[in-house]
């Protein structure tokens, strides 16, 4: 017999979970229903203030900060992969209620 969906679902959204740093992990990820817009106010919650101004800045003035050396492109990136992370842990946490 075939694994339950469910199952392997779950053990998907585990592993993925997995590879994000743990510093980078919310605790305890809110509910669907605590969470209608996780964009803007909500999501930066839980970020640092440097990370939010640096992912909410636009593509030409980043260019022109990393540029002149004012931002790095480590933390360019790592302020991107922190909120791709975060962001995903939401959306993966509403997939799993509905699961």
């Amino acid at each position: 017999m075939a694994p339950d969906w469910r199952q392997i679902a779950s053990e998907k959204r585990d592993s993925v979970l997995a590879l994000i740093p743990e510093e980078w992990r919310i605790p305890a990820p809110p509910s669907a229903e605590e969470q209608r817009d996780v964009t803007g106010k909500y999501i930066q919650q839980y970020l640092d203030p440097k990370e939010i101004e640096i992912t909410e800045t636009e593509a030409t003035a980043i260019v022109e900060k990393t540029s002149s050396g004012q931002w790095t492109t480590v933390e360019v990136t790592k302020a991107f992969c922190h909120r791709s992370a975060i962001a995903h842990q939401l959306v993966s946490q509403t997939e799993a209620a509905h699961t």
